[in-house]
């Protein structure tokens, strides 16, 4: 759930979006600063920033919403490395054929978190539904990517390039993502501001949709 605006100083002025459980309006909940860390695309370089994360709740207390944080477009949950730092390490292993204790160095990462992101991006999705939804989207486009060989790295690698086609292919319908870059953040984030749904690193994810009904088009 998201704003574009900071919150007031007093709870009569703008409120944050309102329950995405029971839709009655919401109430700003406090704040916490928590260390992000980001690729800098324009540098290929990777910084560490400091972000002021507001909170809101539910006004009534039975609602299972309870309180949520605010995240601005392109910025992910129960994460430190952002999906921007995940989507170039994975590239790097699996388009771009870099070990990964070179690519753990690069961000500044062990080379375990690494490994972890690419069993990650494998599991996503399977790449064959990926390549159907976006031939069905996108019938007179360029085509997708081949579908991978065998093994993790492979499939990783697959699913990566078939999520910026994909997203591609929603710009083109003139969707308008959120959050920008690769094609893997576009399409997590525009799935969480839209559903909720948040695909934990260390715990098990909802399978990300990759049905026709469940897009915005």
């Amino acid at each position: 759930m998201c704003v574009s605006s900071s919150p007031p100083e007093c709870k009569k002025g703008a409120r944050p979006d309102p329950c995405r459980v029971c839709g009655a309006p919401s109430w700003w909940n406090g704040a916490r600063v928590v260390a992000e860390v980001l690729y800098d695309l324009a540098q290929g370089t990777r910084r560490v920033i400091d972000v002021l994360r507001w909170r809101a709740r539910c006004p009534d207390r039975t609602c299972p919403a309870g309180s949520w944080t605010i995240y601005p477009p392109g910025a992910y949950p129960h994460r430190s490395y952002q999906l921007c730092v995940v989507a170039a390490a994975v590239a790097e292993v699996c388009v771009g054929g870099a070990s990964r204790r070179a690519v753990a160095e690069r961000h500044g990462c062990s080379r375990r978190r690494v490994s972890r992101w690419v069993r990650w991006t494998a599991e996503l999705a399977h790449p064959a539904d990926l390549a159907r939804l976006c031939a069905r989207l996108d019938p007179e486009g360029l085509p997708p990517p081949p579908a991978p060989a065998r093994g993790e790295v492979s499939r990783a690698g697959s699913v990566l390039r078939l999520l910026d086609h994909f997203a591609d292919v929603l710009l083109r319908r003139g969707m308008a993502l959120p959050g920008g870059g690769p094609g893997l953040r576009r399409i997590l984030t525009a799935q969480l501001a839209r559903f909720g749904d948040v695909y934990r690193l260390t715990r098990s994810s909802p399978p990300l949709r990759v049905a026709r009904e469940a897009l915005p088009v």
